[in-house]
């Protein structure tokens, strides 16, 4: 029990001033406590001789050392498959907000209609201006805050009178992943123009 002890505590301080996790270390300590102890039981067992070969182990020790050993499969078994790298994301992944806001693009004179396409909330505001103003927020969940391409998620077409434009998912500059986003936009049209809204 003490060697194992020492492991860990070595364990611990190693990972304190390296840039390795605590739980990397501790999957060395079982394999090393497993070898001492078999050590130790050829070494008495050669030293013992044929006479007294009981070898007496307090039961603190062996349910110490056992709970460790446990613990360092357990823990062994949850990286191989991923899982524990799975729950680490999870447990490190906080709401955020990013802010959207993309150019103004023109409508011509001859758009007569508009039909959106979007993903998520939208709301439509009319405006006495020729161009069309997307903006709004998405909450997403993610470990960093990442940045959102505001140009990524509008695209329009223009069809003889009618001017098609459609929003999608945002994308994520910098790839990492978000558990899920929520957008809420605004989309800004000139006034005196009929809007048509379309399911993705």
């Amino acid at each position: 029990m003490g060697i194992t002890l020492i492991l860990i505590g070595t364990a611990f301080a190693v990972s304190l001033w390296q840039d390795t996790e605590a739980y990397q270390l501790l999957l060395w300590v079982t394999p090393v406590v497993f070898i001492l102890l078999g050590a130790e039981l050829l070494i008495y067992l050669g030293v013992a001789g044929k006479g007294d070969r009981l070898v007496r182990y307090d039961w603190i020790s062996v349910f110490f050392v056992g709970v460790i050993g446990t613990g360092s499969l357990v823990l062994a078994l949850l990286m191989s498959t991923g899982l524990f790298d799975e729950m680490k994301r999870d447990l490190t992944m906080t709401y955020r907000t990013a802010f959207i806001e993309t150019e103004n693009i023109e409508v011509p004179e001859t758009v007569k209609n508009v039909i959106v396409q979007s993903y998520g909330s939208l709301s439509v505001e009319q405006k006495e201006t020729r161009t069309l103003h997307l903006m709004g927020q998405v909450r997403y969940r993610a470990e960093k805050s990442l940045a959102i391409a505001g140009e990524s998620i509008l695209r329009t077409e223009i069809v003889g009178s009618d001017m098609y434009v459609f929003i999608g998912a945002p994308d994520w500059d910098n790839g990492s992943p978000a558990d899920y986003s929520l957008p809420e936009l605004i989309l800004a049209l000139p006034q005196g123009i009929t809007v048509e809204r379309r399911p993705l």
